[in-house]
């Protein structure tokens, strides 16, 4: 009976001491991941985040209420993330699309921050927008 609880109240996002979960136990809560932060497990929802950004083992999540980091490789948060939210815009960042206010050939800007834009990445950011007129315009 434990065993059966336990696969049904785990956190997927992080469980025992920030380890990514990406078992088959249906979520709680999914609009949101729970991040490790002095001690505590803290809520972020999904339309709180800003950016992702990777830094070597561990990943940074900025919200506006500040940066929390976690030990994890950027591709675990990849592959959580809503992809209709969410999208990798770089090999270091991922971002929330509907926070984006200017797109340039080599970065973005959300909020006051400029966010470098990989190449690779923006002709499918690109694709993906709506747009009137042509960049450089």
């Amino acid at each position: 009976m434990k065993e059966l609880l336990e696969e049904i109240i785990k956190p997927r996002v992080i469980q025992n001491g920030n380890h990514l979960h990406s078992g088959k136990s249906q979520l709680l809560i999914k609009d949101a991941v729970f991040v490790r932060h002095e001690g505590n497990l803290i809520k972020i929802k999904h339309q709180d985040i800003l950016w992702i950004k990777a830094d070597g083992n561990y990943t940074h999540v900025f919200t506006r209420k500040g940066k929390f980091s976690v030990r994890h490789i950027l591709k675990d948060f990849e592959s959580l993330m809503p992809q209709e939210l969410f999208m990798r815009v770089h090999k270091s960042y991922i971002v929330q699309l509907a926070l984006i206010e200017e797109i340039s050939l080599k970065e973005l800007r959300i909020e006051d921050e400029w966010i470098p834009l990989g190449r690779t990445f923006h002709q499918k950011l690109i694709s993906g927008i709506q747009k009137l007129g042509n960049i450089g315009d």
